[in-house]
């Protein structure tokens, strides 16, 4: 009781202060200036009252929906969803996961990727950094994930990396060969082909084994890749590249600089040590023996000479050599006629004519003068 008169007579003192008298004009004045101060100050506190409420309850129902897409194995969000198999929905949005459609449930969740065998039912998911594989037609796992590394099964197996390992597993997850194998980068696609898979020995050294862990072909590269034509490309110790047929046939010698497969051509280019570009079609017959990426006309200084008005000077008159020089795809250069013979092989760094049949050729090895037949006429 003594607080609230205290109270009254606060405010009675204040309204005194400023003149307010109840029965003056300036008093009722002062009053509802005071009341309507305060009914807006109170209308904006309730608007950020009600404001801050609807902020909490749409948190509230947002945390409810995501508890609910998160923990319900029903729901199925409406995006970024692939099909796996008919039945079997791959959902990699900000959740991943397996989803069968005919049970109308998640079959595995929190997945971080898969990757689908291109002849097997099993297919390879990670899960908690860890692979495993699981049946593309039921989306349920078949092996748990449980390997640092894994690859798709092809031709019924597939390789596993295990504490630093390779072990060739069944479709039941049974190591077939009871024995281990090193890993390396250097191999692309550990993978069978025709019942041959690329494998390192411990020496560094690449080659071939079969499905019973034997060598069929002795380790002696240094990289090798599988490619979608059917061929196993690398390269030996002393890069040199060749090419292997699915079945581990020799389809071209090791003995080119570099070999490209252009899938949509259907054509094998490859460069020679000599620095000479070939064609080869897939079934291995040579199309073009002496590829080439330009022709470059050439000229020389005459001991005829010009004069050239604007420089009150005489030049020497240049004039066509009866060569042309091609480049290679690693720049070498090589003479070739007017007909667009090769005369010589694209051995050089540069070639200049210094004279109608006289041709300067730079190489790493030094320079050279040939003439128009190829003939070394002097050398530096």
């Amino acid at each position: 009781m003594k607080k609230d008169n205290t109270l009254k007579q606060a405010a009675r003192w204040v309204a005194r202060t400023f003149g307010y008298k109840s029965e003056t004009l300036f008093g009722r004045i002062l009053w509802a200036f005071f009341a309507g101060s305060i009914t807006v100050i109170l209308l904006v506190v309730a608007i950020a009252i009600s404001d801050r409420a609807y902020e909490q309850f749409s948190d509230w129902r947002s945390d409810r929906k995501y508890d609910r897409q998160q923990n319900d194995p029903t729901y199925l969000h409406d995006y970024y969803n692939f099909y796996v198999s008919p039945y079997v929905i791959h959902h990699d949005g900000c959740q991943s996961y397996l989803y069968n459609t005919k049970e109308g449930r998640r079959t595995i969740s929190d997945i971080q990727w898969i990757c689908k065998s291109a002849d097997d039912s099993l297919t390879v998911y990670c899960q908690d950094n860890k692979r495993g594989y699981f049946n593309m037609y039921t989306g349920k796992p078949v092996i748990p994930a449980q390997y640092e590394k894994a690859w798709v099964f092809s031709e019924g197996v597939a390789w596993v990396m295990d504490q630093g390992e390779l072990h060739l597993i069944d479709q039941e997850g049974n190591d077939v060969l009871g024995r281990a194998f090193p890993y390396t980068e250097s191999i692309d696609s550990y993978c069978f082909h025709q019942g041959i898979c690329p494998m390192i020995e411990y020496n560094g050294r690449i080659g071939f084994i079969n499905k019973q862990g034997e060598w069929v072909i002795d380790p002696f590269l240094s990289y090798v890749n599988h490619n979608d034509n059917g061929f196993w490309s690398g390269y030996d110790p002393d890069g040199n590249h060749g090419l292997l047929k699915d079945n581990g046939e020799v389809f071209l010698p090791f003995e080119f600089d570099y070999i490209d497969l252009h899938y949509r051509e259907n054509y094998i280019y490859a460069r020679r040590l000599d620095h000479v570009d070939q064609v080869y079609d897939c079934e291995g017959n040579l199309v073009n023996a002496c590829s080439y990426s330009d022709v470059i006309s050439m000229d020389y200084s005459s001991d005829e000479f010009l004069y050239q008005s604007y420089m009150d000077d005489y030049i020497r008159k240049t004039q066509s050599a009866n060569c042309m020089k091609y480049r290679t795809s690693d720049y070498h250069y090589g003479l070739m006629d007017k007909n667009g013979k090769p005369i010589t092989l694209p051995l050089y760094k540069n070639i200049e004519a210094i004279a109608k049949d006289m041709f300067l050729c730079e190489s790493e090895a030094g320079s050279v003068i040939l003439d128009s037949k190829g003939k070394e006429v002097a050398r530096s």
